[in-house]
């Protein structure tokens, strides 16, 4: 067993993105969510090429019923954007393994996403030119764009390459996610002066697959959403008429988790809460089981949360 503070490490000045795309001040200043959107939109033009050349499946997942998306949670569809990018272009082109940027410490701006986007651009194209693809496609400007535009094309980026790269989304890397949102909400529930951070884990029957996951996190969604609201903290929210597959995959359940960590660091970082690591341990073998039951440990400690004056 480890320490999950060892492979989770969350925060890091925001300098740390100029090696992935160096912005000035004064250009910093100017890059908004159409900057960013038309960078994505660049990013899944040049994915859709990768995807014909490979002659790979077109993805048509239903679409997440989601409004109302802050930066945070677009950052974090970005991280992993980048994260499959450079899976690609290690599986096609030899590429280093690089670690997405982490949430840079202060405020968060479109220019952080862009430059995260960008380097997650520069991935694809290692792949590309392996693959002996010469066409590059160019950026289209566009006038105005929201949030949540920018979030639901990354997000659909993200699930095309989960059908390119040769080791999909895991359900250890879905635990992961689950367990940096307990880590936001263990900071959350410290700051409210809580002495349990990590409840023990509620019992449960049988063994869990990834759909069981899913409807667990939905529900944590919706406490984060409630939190959100009375805090008057902008976060994503999922209509109530939801699109849940038939065929729920790790892949599925790790855009949700992802919800649950951009919109629990925006709560967090709107009360000024401080990070906080508790004991937590890492099962040699991760299966849906062990997710759940993480999972479950994040929705009671919501629910503590609601409970809090």
């Amino acid at each position: 067993m480890r320490n999950l503070q060892t492979i989770l490490i969350r925060r890091v000045s925001a300098t740390a993105l100029l090696c992935l795309c160096v912005i000035s001040n004064s250009s910093a200043q100017t890059i908004g969510n159409p900057d960013v959107y038309a960078m994505a939109s660049l990013v899944a033009d040049e994915i859709e090429t990768v995807r014909e050349v490979m002659g790979r499946p077109f993805d048509d997942s239903p679409r997440l019923p989601a409004s109302d998306v802050s930066q945070f949670e677009v950052y974090f569809q970005a991280q992993t954007l980048f994260r499959k990018a450079n899976q690609l272009a290690q599986e096609y082109a030899g590429a280093e393994r690089i670690a997405a940027p982490p949430l840079p410490e202060g405020g968060l701006s479109p220019a952080d996403t862009h430059a995260v986007v960008t380097g997650a651009l520069e991935q694809i194209r290692l792949a590309k030119g392996a693959m002996g693809i010469e066409a590059e496609g160019e950026v289209q400007t566009r006038s105005s764009a929201s949030a949540t535009g920018v979030f639901m094309t990354i997000l659909d980026a993200n699930r095309q390459l989960n059908l390119l790269i040769g080791v999909p989304i895991l359900p250890r890397d879905v635990f992961e996610r689950v367990t940096l949102a307990v880590l936001y909400s263990a900071a959350i529930l410290s700051h409210g002066g809580a002495e349990n951070l990590v409840p023990d884990v509620a019992p449960f029957d049988g063994y869990k697959r990834p759909a069981d996951v899913y409807r667990l996190l939905l529900e944590s969604a919706d406490a984060v959403s409630r939190l959100a609201e009375r805090h008057d903290v902008s976060v994503l929210s999922l209509s109530s008429r939801r699109n849940i597959p038939d065929d729920i995959e790790p892949g599925h359940v790790y855009d949700v988790a992802n919800i649950l960590v951009g919109g629990l660091a925006a709560l967090e970082g709107a009360l000024g809460a401080e990070d906080v690591f508790p004991e937590l341990e890492l099962p040699e073998l991760i299966f849906p089981t062990q997710v759940y039951a993480r999972a479950t440990i994040l929705l009671q400690q919501l629910e503590q949360i609601e409970e809090m004056p």
